[in-house]
Formats: C-alpha cells, structure tokens, sequence
C-alpha cells in the first residue's frame, strides 16, 4: 500500500484548504510542490481530488513555506516541467489509503474490501 501524503493550509482568508502532495519539481535551483485539490465529499469520508496546483516552496529557518506561483513565466516552466514527468506518475483512485495527522497517527483508513 501507497501512503498518501495530504496536508491543510489556511489561506489569507481565514479558510483552510487540502491538498494531496504528488511530486517535488527542482527547476533553476528553485523547489516547486505539485499537488491536487482534496475535497472530502459531504456525505461520505470519500476524498475527492480536485485541480493541480504548483507551490514554490521557500524554507526560512528550517520552516517550510509553500507560495503561490503567480509569475506567467515561471508558471509555464513548472508546467513544462510537470508535463514531462507526469506520464510517469500513476495514481489509482481505488487503491486503499491511509490518512495521517501531523503526528503520524492514522486518523481514517479506507479499504475497499
């Protein structure tokens, strides 16, 4: 089994948004995270995924920070980039999965058994 990796982060409006970590890009000596949108469906523990979205990530004293990419060039690198690997990079929606907190305690698992 696959472990999953999902992470929340508040935004600058106060709400707090889920994503599921796919890859680390290094382009031009820079850390780009892919990631995708993880919505948990409303009437079930079902984990949707949503949208790609690229974060820059920046470290400042052993803290990671995670950016949004908003320069059109620098967009367009990482999604060539994205675009070259992402072949490779296979993800089955029916595969079980574990669902961890920050501590590492499993908080949800999902069997389809």
């Amino acid at each position: 089994m696959e472990r999953l990796e999902f992470f929340t982060i508040t935004g600058e409006d106060g709400n707090e948004y889920n994503f599921m970590f796919i890859e680390e890009l290094k382009i031009d000596g820079e850390k780009y995270w892919i990631c995708y949108e993880a919505f948990k469906e409303e009437d079930s523990e079902d984990i949707v995924l949503g949208d790609t979205v690229a974060f820059k990530v920046n470290e400042n004293n052993g803290e990671l920070f995670l950016d949004a990419v908003e320069d059109d060039e620098e967009l367009e690198k990482v999604e060539e980039e994205w675009k070259k690997i992402m072949e490779d990079i296979d993800i089955d929606e029916n595969e079980d999965f574990i669902m961890l907190d920050s501590e590492n305690d499993i908080i949800e698992e999902d069997k389809d058994n």
